[in-house]
């Protein structure tokens, strides 16, 4: 009977020591769930909205491609400029041509403040329809380091050289120390000009803007697009298409009128001597 109570003793005790076990580890497992749960809710949180990724490099060039069509060059014109002001904005390179049927073609390259630049491609819906748009990041982050640290070089370099000419008393030495100086100087300036060339596409991103003035501005049919809406899209450019198929047809026939009238009159001449010759005979 002893025996019995202390194997049972011993089994509750190997039970009680198992229950300890297990749930230290479940809870540490929960700790663990909870910490990589924190883990991920932070990664959202910091890639999250609308802000610029922290993945992105520190020093970035942005370039950006837009296409837009208008019906109204003027006004479309007049509302780009507006733009711009709002935006702190400028013009780097503007021109403007004209293609068949006397519509106007606007060519722009824009730099705008790379802070205001989300802004800036929002207010753009407001001149015309954009057709296309492409954005391309160029990292400069190495080369910018790189081309800092090697003026940092330069600057104790020249720091060096003009110390030694304080302490020179030879002639053939000042005049070797001066030459070098000028060398490193030179070199200096014009990483300084490079550091000025990438900081200002740096802080400024360049659009390149094209404005095409059309007759009719293309179908915006997409996929959230009523079947009723696109009903009408589809009966207004048959009628377009007929339309402008029609006048090209009477503008082609025009031009085609010397030529009808010089054939007709060579076929109705050759029909008269036909006919004179077979009474002759």
């Amino acid at each position: 009977m002893g025996n019995s109570k202390r194997l049972i003793f011993i089994l509750l005790n190997i039970i009680l020591v198992l229950s300890i076990i297990v749930g230290c580890s479940a809870q540490k497992s929960q700790n663990v769930s909870s910490d990589k749960a924190d883990s991920t809710v932070s990664e959202e949180a910091k890639f999250g909205g609308d802000s610029a990724s922290p993945l992105e490099p520190e020093k970035v060039i942005t370039t950006i491609d837009l296409k837009v069509e208008t019906t109204e060059f003027d006004k479309s014109n007049d509302e780009l400029n507006n733009i711009i002001e709002k935006h702190e904005a400028y013009v780097e390179y503007s021109n403007i041509s004209y293609s068949s049927k006397v519509y106007r073609n606007g060519q722009y390259v824009i730099r705008v403040p790379k802070d205001n630049i989300k802004n800036f491609k929002l207010d753009l819906d407001a001149i015309g329809n954009i057709t296309r748009e492409s954005a391309n990041k160029q990292d400069v982050t190495k080369q910018y380091t790189d081309t800092k640290s090697r003026l940092k070089v330069l600057e104790v370099q020249e720091e060096r050289i003009l110390t030694l000419m304080k302490k020179a008393t030879e002639i053939e030495d000042i005049i070797a120390l001066e030459e070098h100086l000028s060398e490193v100087i030179y070199e200096k300036e014009k990483l300084q000009s490079n550091l000025m060339k990438l900081d200002d596409k740096i802080d400024f991103s360049t659009i390149n803007l094209s404005i095409q003035e059309v007759e009719k501005l293309s179908s915006s049919t997409t996929q959230d697009t009523s079947f009723g809406r696109e009903i009408i899209d589809a009966i207004d450019d048959s009628l377009y298409f007929f339309k402008n198929t029609l006048e090209r047809l009477v503008i082609v026939m025009i031009y085609l009128l010397p030529f009808i009238v010089i054939i007709s009159i060579i076929v109705f001449a050759g029909y008269k001597g036909i006919i004179r010759y077979k009474k002759k005979k």
